[in-house]
This record gives C-alpha cells, sequence and structure tokens, in this order.
C-alpha cells in the first residue's frame, strides 16, 4: 500500500515540475531551453502516471477497498495532469516556437484513456460496495415549537429599539 502512496505522490512531483515549467510559456523566461524543459517535465509526468496506472489498475479491478481511497488520489492528480497537458498544447499555439510541440495529441489521448478507465472503476467500485446500512440510520423526530409561539406573532416577541 506504501508503494501506492509513493507512486502518487511522485506523480504529485512530477505534475508540479510540469506545470511550473508550462508557466513560463509566453514569457520572458521562453526560448529552446524552457521548451526542452517542458518537454522533459512532461514526459516525467507521463512516466509516472503510467507507472503508478499499472499498480493501481490491477488494484482497482480486484476490487480491494483501501485501494480506493488512494484510487481517488491517483483520479485526481491524472485529472489535473490532463488539464495541464491541454493547457499546454494552447499555450504552445498561443506563443509558437521553432520546436516540436512537448506534448503530442496522442499523449493527451492516452492520459484520457487511463482517466476514463479509473473513474469507470472507481464508480463501480462504491456503486457495488457501498451497501446502506439500514442499523445505522435513524429518524430523528423534529423539535416541536412552544404552544405559545406561533410564526405570526414572532416580530412581535422580539425586542429591538430603532431610535
Amino acid at each position: 500500500m506504501s508503494s501506492v502512496l509513493q507512486l502518487v505522490h511522485e506523480c504529485n512531483v512530477q505534475l508540479a515540475l510540469f506545470r511550473v515549467a508550462t508557466q513560463g510559456i509566453g514569457t520572458a523566461q521562453d526560448g529552446a531551453s524552457l521548451r526542452r524543459e517542458v518537454e522533459t517535465a512532461g514526459r516525467a509526468c507521463q512516466k509516472a502516471v503510467e507507472a503508478a496506472n499499472n499498480v493501481v489498475l490491477p488494484q482497482l479491478r480486484a476490487d480491494e477497498a483501501e485501494i480506493a481511497r488512494h484510487g481517488s488520489l491517483f483520479i485526481g492528480c491524472v485529472g489535473a495532469y490532463l488539464i495541464e497537458m491541454k493547457r499546454c498544447v494552447k499555450l504552445e499555439k498561443t506563443f509558437p516556437a521553432p520546436t516540436e510541440p512537448s506534448v503530442t495529441r496522442q499523449q493527451v489521448e492516452r492520459v484520457e484513456l487511463i482517466l476514463d478507465t479509473l473513474e469507470n472503476l472507481i464508480t463501480v467500485h462504491y456503486s457495488t460496495n457501498e451497501q446502506p446500512c439500514l442499523d445505522k440510520l435513524q429518524v430523528t423526530p423534529r423539535r416541536r415549537r412552544a404552544t405559545s409561539c406561533r410564526p405570526q406573532c414572532v416580530c412581535s416577541k422580539l425586542k429591538t429599539s430603532y431610535a
């Protein structure tokens, strides 16, 4: 279980590095070296996502309850990576450079597929495992108002001065 957390943490670290590098596109720091850094960080994040996916996916399919929590964290990380990838593509189109694009359409489609698969497995996991426990459900009776209080006279009970 700790290996899953380490992999999710590594995805998060690589995502942060990719995001920081992507933020430089279109600024004064933009150039060939920044674009290489964006590409390198993007590839590292892609590898981290795929490595974590190779561990998380089989465990989610095995329907382990504990992995579902970590799977949810991983889904959030993959979703954020997908957003950053799309943002990078838009920034590179807005601020073109003589280099190749850092993120390809195939990479985006691969991450979208991973995210869809994970979301479907988590949805199936929670829809089949969480049965409502009727013993825990309790209905609490509504508190009754005092007999002297009526909704029409609430304002007359308040003693306020507007002077």
